[in-house]
């Protein structure tokens, strides 16, 4: 299915988005992606596929020295409820996709890829072009709710444009940040769970 289908897709879905019922514990998880995402020296944050705006209530708090968190989003009416709802001088908004990104190399500490990599078009040219972005020594973070067995089978589930959109296995997603010469410090997966770190090495 092509982006522009997605990008209606979530537009569409944007004004009812945070009305669409959630796993019991998703606040408690996605304080948990948080929390191991982010270290008191990052400043410059990069937030990928940020929607509504699900990490910024955890990103604001944890964060108070971050001076930059860039939400980015390929749908604009996400970006419009986000901005709807969280207001700070700290916040700027882009809406691009992700693979096109309008920032120079080494702009950013922190990398964030929450419940985005499934909806890329080619998730390894993305992430190629994201760690572009980092400063080396930067880390890219990607997580989801669910692990990959369970939220695949979720968006099969569905119709419409994400009805074949798939997560690698955590596995999966370490052996490709590695051809990319990124070093995973950190991969987990479970049902219920999905977290995969990387450092950027050079």
């Amino acid at each position: 299915m092509n982006a522009e289908s997605k990008r209606r897709y979530f537009d569409e879905l944007a004004p009812r988005w945070d009305q669409i019922p959630a796993l019991e514990d998703a606040p408690a998880k996605i304080r948990r992606f948080v929390e191991k995402a982010v270290w008191s020296g990052a400043r410059r944050i990069l937030d990928v596929g940020c929607g509504t705006g699900i990490l910024l209530p955890a990103l604001l708090g944890e964060l108070p020295e971050a001076t930059r968190i860039v939400e980015v989003d390929f749908a604009e009416r996400m970006l419009r409820e986000n901005a709807r709802k969280f207001s700070s001088a700290r916040l700027h908004r882009v809406c691009a996709d992700a693979i096109l990104l309008p920032f120079s190399a080494d702009s950013f500490d922190l990398v964030l890829c929450f419940g985005v990599l499934p909806h890329l078009q080619d998730i390894e040219a993305a992430l190629a072009g994201l760690l572009v972005l980092l400063r080396p020594g930067g880390a890219l973070c990607a997580g989801h709710l669910l692990g990959s067995r369970e939220l695949n089978a979720f968006h099969a589930s569905l119709s419409g444009p994400i009805v074949h959109d798939v997560l690698p296995p955590a596995e999966a997603l370490t052996e490709m940040l590695a051809r990319l010469r990124a070093r995973v410090t950190r991969a987990e997966e479970d049902p219920g769970w999905y977290f995969v770190r990387a450092i950027k090495t050079a």
